[in-house]
């Protein structure tokens, strides 16, 4: 136990001295994102986001717009309603800490339309579907699906961001599967973090 003790402290050190985070233990509330996003962060069904590498800061934001909500989604609203915001906290640097996945199920045929389309996108998801800023989503290896049913609840009002509305008020549905094929095969995790 000694030199466990004494083990744990000297990677703390390492840690430290190098700017590495700590190994953080799994947090209290992850049974109940599980289910549908699992340990890591995967989505377990094509619709659902995958979480694992994502921005901790917008993890916290969605978490907290779920629990209020703010931001309407009959299961996450139900879900998010008894976090505290220690376990939103707790949660998302959890899943910001897996391993981003690159979901790569878009249509492959409509790629090249996606990237023609993806000016508006670029100026804040960058080049490359990484973010400008933490508070926003790295879009670049998400769900095609997901992606696409997100640029629609946008469009429809039941998803709201003040940029986003402008964004997508001239999109075509098939703009927006476009723009989906296209960032889930790019690698947000090549990115600069």
């Amino acid at each position: 136990m000694k030199c466990l003790t004494r083990f744990a402290v000297c990677l703390a050190a390492l840690a430290a001295i190098m700017g590495a985070p700590l190994l953080s233990a799994e947090p209290k509330a992850l049974a109940i994102c599980m289910a549908c996003h699992g340990k890591e962060g995967v989505g377990i069904n094509a619709d659902y986001a995958n979480l694992g590498g994502q921005n901790a800061a917008y993890l916290v934001l969605q978490l907290q717009a779920f629990r209020s909500g703010e931001r309407k989604n009959v299961v996450m609203n139900g879900m998010a309603a008894g976090l505290t915001d220690a376990d939103i906290d707790e949660l998302a640097d959890w899943y910001a800490g897996q391993p981003w996945v690159i979901a790569d199920n878009g249509n492959p045929n409509l790629v090249e339309e996606g990237l023609n389309r993806a000016g508006y996108c670029h100026a804040c998801h960058g080049m490359k579907g990484y973010p400008v800023a933490k508070d926003w989503p790295i879009l670049a290896g998400q769900s095609a699906l997901y992606l696409d049913n997100q640029l629609q609840a946008y469009k429809s009002g039941t998803r709201y961001h003040p940029l986003m509305v402008n964004v997508v008020k001239d999109l075509e549905p098939s703009a927006m599967t476009a723009l989906a094929s296209y960032y889930t095969q790019l690698n947000g995790a090549a990115a600069p973090q």
